[in-house]
């Protein structure tokens, strides 16, 4: 079988290196990206299963790259990474299409719990 491909897709470099290390560690293959263009470009190049996507409070920059993911890959699940008060950030999100919204900072097993299911979603459609 082969191992579940993630995107992760934040502005914070250390953040995304750190994800991608220790994703790739626990048997996925993750690749990061620090901007929406590099992104997208990784993703129609890569194909992944599931991409993770940061949220910022400060700008709906995500909200964006979210849409834009949806309209050109419909069916790559996205799951969004959000920060502290931003439950109708969540609720947007998942109206927008998100598969799953988590809370930053994010522990690692609920992420990967959440990716699993995320990709057995993506794989039923």
């Amino acid at each position: 079988m082969q191992p579940i491909s993630v995107l992760i897709i934040d502005q914070e470099m250390e953040f995304t290196s750190i994800l991608t290390d220790r994703l790739n560690s626990w048997g996925f293959r993750a690749a990061a990206a620090n901007s929406g263009e590099e992104a997208l470009e990784i993703a129609e190049t890569l194909h992944p299963n599931v991409a993770v996507l940061g949220l910022t409070a400060r700008d709906n920059r995500g909200f964006a790259l979210l849409r834009m993911i949806k309209d050109r890959l419909p069916a790559l699940e996205v799951i969004l990474l959000s920060g502290k008060k931003t439950t109708l950030a969540a609720i947007n999100g998942i109206e927008q299409g998100a598969f799953d919204v988590l809370p930053q900072p994010v522990e690692l097993g609920l992420l990967i719990d959440s990716i699993r299911k995320a990709y057995a979603a993506g794989r039923q459609q």
